[in-house]
């Protein structure tokens, strides 16, 4: 039971460190058109233009 559990709390752990992680790469990738804290907000589906608004390609 303890292992179980301690693999539980490592897990979350590591998932926690290897975001935060991918938030400072991104941060540092694309300093200039950050908003918002949270580095990979509004990004999802950005072609990279720097724009932070509805992306312009995708209604062509």
């Amino acid at each position: 039971m303890i292992i179980s559990f301690l693999i539980g709390v490592l897990g979350m752990t590591a998932l926690v460190v290897v975001w935060v992680i991918v938030q400072r790469q991104w941060a540092s990738a694309f300093s200039e058109h950050l908003t918002d804290d949270d580095a990979l907000a509004e990004r999802s589906t950005c072609g990279n233009c720097g724009c932070i608004t509805i992306c312009e390609k995708k209604k062509k």
